[in-house]
């Protein structure tokens, strides 16, 4: 069984069916959505197996502007905590481009792969 972090706006239906292979779920937020635990503020005790987000949850607007994508996936990074984000494949380029430290480390994920992505994932 598998902790499997999302952010808001996560597929209910993906979601639902993890759950219903006997994972489980933790819901986590970028600042300034108020959604669950800060991603940021990820942990190793948290037991996190994975992240699920979309590419527009990682992006900061002008009330965070100055938090980057690196920024809110430092502690995933740090702890080995993969992260899957969701990007059409026509637009996967341009998501890597806003990315540095974690254009490497993140698996953009078309949606339409997203459970097939997951489930490789976490085994």
């Amino acid at each position: 069984m598998a902790l499997i972090g999302y952010m808001e706006g996560t597929d209910p239906n993906l979601l639902s069916s993890l759950c219903a292979q006997g994972h489980d779920t933790i819901p986590l937020g970028n600042g300034s959505d108020g959604h669950g635990k800060y991603i940021a503020h990820v942990t190793e005790s948290d037991s996190i197996d994975i992240v699920i987000a979309y590419l527009h949850k990682l992006l900061s607007g002008s009330e965070m502007e100055h938090v980057t994508i690196d920024d809110r996936l430092f502690a995933c990074r740090r702890h080995d905590v993969p992260v899957v984000i969701v990007v059409p494949d026509k637009f996967k380029k341009g998501a890597r481009s806003r990315m540095d430290e974690s254009k490497d480390y993140v698996d953009l994920v078309a949606p339409e792969e997203l459970e097939e992505k997951v489930i490789e994932k976490i085994g």
